[in-house]
């Protein structure tokens, strides 16, 4: 039960958070390329996809004259905190460029992004979480925030009751604060550009898109210094690093099915010795040592398998609080449910198996002494 009950809640979690990523990336917008400055291969990693950028703005110029592409926008991740008075928030601060709100429409709590017009000017956009945060139910339209030792007027806040609700919701598309990149570059010359964001016509075909891309990238940089991603791209890299650490948790937590099936092995062996006349009376008037081996190998699987179905019926209650009072969404699938039975079915069989074969061996005229 206990083996089981991890090993489904590892994995619905693991699910659940799976889907929360997938959301998260297609709320990039459709056809997006993302350009990062490094490299991701099989069996390297760049460390620069994380910290240090090549990339400049001026890429992005080169990549909307691109056939294929209809806007390239710079984007960076800014350091620092906001605060509002003695009110303290810690979302995620980006740069952007109004060609980054026409690349990807966003739903408006109140007041509106900033555009061509202000762009040059110290104003900021708020996700709903950091608004809430800082202004609780009062308008923030019109009014300063500090951000980094730096005063900035508030022109709209974004909304999304959806994503608040996610597990990556302190990280999300949402919990941001938009700053105007121009702007951001004149305060600090040495501003690195992090990402490239780039839309490409319905009609594009990505691939052959990204050779084109690449091409243009490697006249001012080494390969190994950018990349241009796909959405499908940036879910399979999030997948393989997710399923490499479900699969050493769930590897962590099989100590437990092994615990469990030592004591399923433990218990039938006792009763193997407790049953002796029974199964001495079973040969006489018969009964196979196949007869005696099936009997006994049964009653472990049924043993395991009882256990499956409540820690399967433990695991739905726990994913059920979960899913109702925390942030992690788990998703219990069919897949799931048949992971769990044949899991015990496989610790039932295995463990099973010794009490089994020495219930069969037993001699029939020595089991029968323990009448």
């Amino acid at each position: 039960m206990v083996g089981a009950s991890a090993i489904i809640l590892l994995v619905s979690i693991a699910t659940g958070v799976q889907d929360d990523v997938r959301s998260q990336v297609r709320d990039l917008g459709v056809n997006v390329l993302v350009v990062v400055p490094g490299r991701i291969e099989e069996g390297t990693f760049n460390p620069n996809f994380g910290g240090m950028s090549y990339l400049k703005d001026i890429d992005a110029e080169r990549c909307s004259r691109v056939q294929g592409v209809v806007r390239a926008e710079p984007f960076t991740f800014v350091g620092g905190g906001i605060r509002n008075g003695d009110k303290v928030a810690s979302p995620l601060l980006a740069a952007a460029t109004p060609g980054w709100f026409a690349m990807r429409p966003l739903r408006m709590q109140e007041g509106r992004v900033f555009d061509a017009s202000n762009e040059n000017s110290d104003v900021v956009v708020l996700g709903s979480i950091a608004k809430k945060q800082l202004f609780g139910s009062v308008s923030a339209v019109g009014k300063s925030v500090e951000i980094n030792q730096r005063k900035y007027q508030i022109v709209g806040v974004t909304e999304d009751k959806k994503q608040e609700q996610s597990l990556l919701s302190f990280g999300s598309l949402q919990n941001m604060v938009y700053m105007p990149y121009r702007r951001l570059k004149q305060v600090q010359p040495d501003l690195q550009t992090d990402r490239i964001m780039i839309q490409i016509r319905p009609d594009a075909e990505p691939k052959a898109l990204i050779k084109a891309l690449d091409r243009v990238f490697q006249k001012r940089l080494d390969r190994q210094q950018f990349q241009v991603l796909t959405q499908e791209d940036l879910l399979g890299l999030v997948y393989k690093l997710m399923g490499i650490l479900t699969w050493l948790l769930t590897g962590l937590t099989s100590i437990a099915l092994f615990v469990g099936g030592v004591g399923i092995m433990t218990v039938m062996l006792m009763a193997v010795n407790e049953r002796s006349s029974e199964i001495g009376i079973r040969k006489t008037v018969g009964a196979k040592r196949a007869d005696i081996f099936q009997q006994f190998l049964i009653e472990a699987i049924i043993l395991a398998l009882a256990g499956g179905v409540v820690g399967l019926a433990f695991s739905y209650i726990i994913d059920l609080a979960l899913y109702r009072f925390t942030p992690v969404k788990p998703e219990i699938t069919f897949g799931i449910i048949v992971l769990a039975f044949a899991v015990s079915v496989v610790v039932g069989a295995v463990f099973g198996l010794i009490p089994a074969l020495n219930a069969a061996k037993k001699d029939p005229v020595v089991a029968l002494r323990a009448i």
